[in-house]
């Protein structure tokens, strides 16, 4: 079990290292941060899924029509994805259909938005694709872009664009004036069936980032292992 302990280890520490935007000299000491504690179990609300969001419910800093995020594996071929929402997708004119389904893939260098396998093999990666007011068709595939198309975080949704990919279960936030208090739940699971090993190990991170999308705090709190399958699937 070990082994799989420190792969998801790894993940996590490839995740953040070319992701993050870490606290600057003008915004609050880690001393200061050190007074938002971690979120119990159940405290905060609940991040819901980006496959149920709409235009509506972001509030961007670019005049945009229409947007949608698709998966691509690690030969550029798309493999899913999904509209942000359909009903803004049916308003498209033909021409606007053309444009956005013509999109250029890009690659990311980094990890940003990147898939990995178990055993820390590229899989694939993720795209967000936009039209804007003025049928101009653009591809988001860094941080630094991604929070440059969002502007200000203040909305839920927003808040999982930041997190997709970096945390790769359950998500539980709180908002405190400008700051977002979060817990991350991350699933090792093991495929060694009947060596008694646990079935999976929960990691439970605490983040705390800015409304600017700065990470100012991202570690993990604590670890538990649990022996059944069914009790993993809950977590």
């Amino acid at each position: 079990m070990k082994i799989f302990k420190i792969v998801l280890l790894v993940l996590l520490i490839i995740s953040v290292s070319t992701k993050v935007t870490f606290a600057k000299s003008n915004t609050l000491t880690q001393k200061q941060l050190k007074r938002y504690k971690p979120l119990k179990v159940n405290e905060g609300k609940a991040l819901k899924s980006l496959k149920t969001a709409k235009l509506s419910d972001v509030h961007l800093a670019k005049s945009v029509k229409y947007f949608d995020i698709k998966r691509y594996d690690s030969y550029n071929k798309y493999e899913g994805g999904w509209s942000f929402d359909m009903a803004a997708y049916k308003k498209l004119s033909d021409r606007e259909k053309k444009k956005i389904r013509s999109a250029r893939r890009i690659k990311p260098h980094k990890t940003f938005w990147k898939i990995y396998t178990p055993d820390i093999v590229e899989a694939g990666y993720y795209n967000l694709h936009y039209l804007d007011s003025d049928l101009g068709v653009h591809t988001i595939a860094s941080r630094k872009k991604l929070l440059d198309f969002l502007g200000t975080i203040d909305t839920s949704t927003e808040l999982s664009m930041v997190l997709f990919n970096m945390v790769r279960g359950k998500i539980r936030y709180k908002k405190v004036g400008n700051l977002y208090i979060i817990r991350g739940h991350d699933v090792s699971y093991t495929d060694c069936d009947g060596c008694g090993e646990p079935a999976c190990t929960l990691f439970v991170r605490h983040m705390i980032i800015d409304s600017r999308g700065n990470v100012l705090i991202d570690k993990t709190v604590s670890e538990k292992d649990f022996k059944s399958e069914k009790a993993c699937s809950k977590l």
